[in-house]
């Protein structure tokens, strides 16, 4: 068998999407696109048929996510994930990397050096029950993000994570619903996305000082999403994670947080992040 990698183009994402298919894995072709408009990627393939994929996304060229590390089923075991992950991390020396790794996964990404240092709790519910908004302090307000905004909230996002996405936090502004928690200085302390995503509506990314004044924001998004499918992914160690599942987004999986290089350490008293873009982006 002949196996070639060359870079990922948008008329491979179909093919993606299919392998993605195998694994059961959610993604729509909606997503496959704009994972791959805000990053790179390479394919592998037998003949012209994609059988492999992996992407990445330098945010800011300090600290880059990998993901959609897919092989064909057919032909797992022998070194395509391999070649596919050695392509696409030699574009990315300099940077820290980080991924999040499926149990299946995990022993081909310590071979290049990843490291676990945390988990993910994948939350999710194929039918959100009705919630009720939470009471804000006075003084304080949840409206949509604007334009003006973006600044404020690459800042936030930059300062939470080390990654700097203003192009993505530009998409959101117009494929999702980014809602912005303020105080009573006008001053943004949280900012929380909805949007479309595999099987429904995803939360995330978000971000904030305050747990408490995050579950607000959150719970205002979920407040409009009764019966709906509903995901979010987050840091498996914070109490935020419970309050989900008290709000019926049951743990579905937990892949592990691997990284290669330094992690971020965000400042103390800064802002964290309490929910993922999704899983291969961060």
């Amino acid at each position: 068998m002949s196996v070639t990698l060359r870079p990922m183009q948008e008329q491979d994402i179909a093919e993606g999407f299919a392998l993605s298919q195998q694994l059961k894995w959610p993604h729509r072709r909606e997503d496959w696109l704009q994972a791959w408009q805000h990053g790179k990627g390479m394919v592998a393939l037998e003949g012209d048929t994609v059988i492999g994929t992996v992407l990445c996304w330098p945010w800011g060229g300090q600290l880059a996510m990998v993901g959609l590390v897919i092989v064909d089923e057919r032909l797992q075991g022998k070194g395509i994930g391999k070649a596919l992950m050695s392509a696409i991390l030699s574009q990315l020396e300099g940077c820290n990397v980080r991924l999040h790794a499926t149990e299946m996964g995990k022993g081909l990404y310590e071979k290049y050096g990843f490291t676990a240092i945390g988990m993910i709790h994948q939350h999710q519910t194929p039918f959100l029950p009705v919630l009720q908004a939470r009471a804000l302090p006075p003084g304080w307000h949840i409206r949509p993000a604007t334009e003006n905004d973006l600044p404020a909230i690459t800042a936030l996002d930059k300062a939470a994570n080390g990654m700097y996405r203003p192009q993505l936090f530009a998409d959101l502004l117009v494929s999702g619903s980014p809602e912005v928690l303020t105080d009573a200085t006008g001053t943004i302390q949280a900012v929380a996305v909805k949007r479309h995503f595999g099987r429904g509506y995803a939360i995330g990314p978000i971000l904030g000082y305050q747990e408490e004044r995050v579950c607000d924001l959150v719970a205002h998004h979920l407040s409009r999403l009764a019966g709906e499918f509903v995901r979010v992914d987050c840091d498996a160690t914070l109490p935020f994670s419970k309050w989900l599942t008290g709000c019926g987004l049951a743990v579905v999986d937990a892949p592990v947080l691997m990284v290669r290089g330094t992690p971020w350490q965000p400042e103390p008293g800064g802002p964290q992040t309490f929910g993922l873009m999704t899983q291969a982006m961060g």
